[in-house]
């Protein structure tokens, strides 16, 4: 059994997987130690994997240090089924890229996680990462605004907002909630130009639901980046 840890920006992830199937999925609510040590102790944990986009964390490295099973810290460096890595790519892409490329069976992949940020990666039939785009997420469109001017309040996100707004917080919440979405449409209405055989992959905190004119292979998968990190052989 593996143990994965996905550490965002925000929040950290645990899940552990059996034959690559996922039998326990949390978020981190207590001490790294705690967490550690009721799980290895409800399971056979033969190896632990880890994508971290935060720090440093003396804490978690003491934890991880006490246990007796090995360790991969996922980095741009390590040896996977993707190549042409750029130099410094977030754990969490790399991750992500990973999970998507193994179940898309050979077929060009856009792998988007839509998070604090909205990152773009394009990933050839051959595993080799095109390029990709990295945009500001819903909540931090809001912050910025509420942030860089003088008179526009800070709202929270929401998961639906009107496409023409009335007042300042729909007028706000109009483009931080659908500019992404028309951004997202935006990309995949372009790749698949390029490549008919386009399939797209969506994890991160927020969803989207699409026009019907965007008509390639959309997998919506919150355990993208944990399905990868699952992947990853020692």
């Amino acid at each position: 059994m593996h143990l994965l840890i996905d550490i965002g920006n925000t929040s950290a992830k645990l899940a552990v997987t059996n034959s690559g199937e996922i039998v326990h999925f949390e978020r981190l609510s207590e001490s790294w130690g705690n967490a550690f040590t009721r799980l290895t102790k409800a399971y056979s944990i033969d190896s632990i994997r880890l994508s971290s986009v935060a720090g440093e964390d003396a804490e978690l490295d003491a934890a991880l240090n006490s246990l007796s099973v090995p360790v991969l810290r996922l980095t741009y460096e390590t040896p996977c089924c993707i190549s042409n890595v750029p130099i410094g790519l977030g754990a969490d892409r790399l991750a992500a890229d990973i999970g998507a490329y193994q179940q898309s069976q050979g077929r060009t992949t856009l792998v988007i996680d839509a998070g604090t940020c909205i990152t773009y990666d394009i990933i050839s039939r051959d595993g080799s990462i095109i390029g990709g785009a990295i945009s500001p997420g819903v909540q931090l469109r809001l912050k910025a605004m509420h942030e860089h001017t003088a008179l526009l309040p800070l709202f929270e996100a929401e998961a639906t907002a009107p496409v023409v707004g009335t007042d300042t917080k729909s007028a706000m919440l109009s483009a931080a909630v659908n500019g992404p979405k028309f951004e997202i449409e935006g990309y995949i209405r372009f790749l698949q130009k390029q490549y008919p055989d386009l399939c797209v992959y969506i994890t991160g905190g927020n969803s989207f639901d699409f026009s019907d004119d965007i008509t390639c292979s959309i997998v919506h998968d919150t355990y993208l980046v944990l399905k990868g990190l699952d992947f990853i052989h020692f």
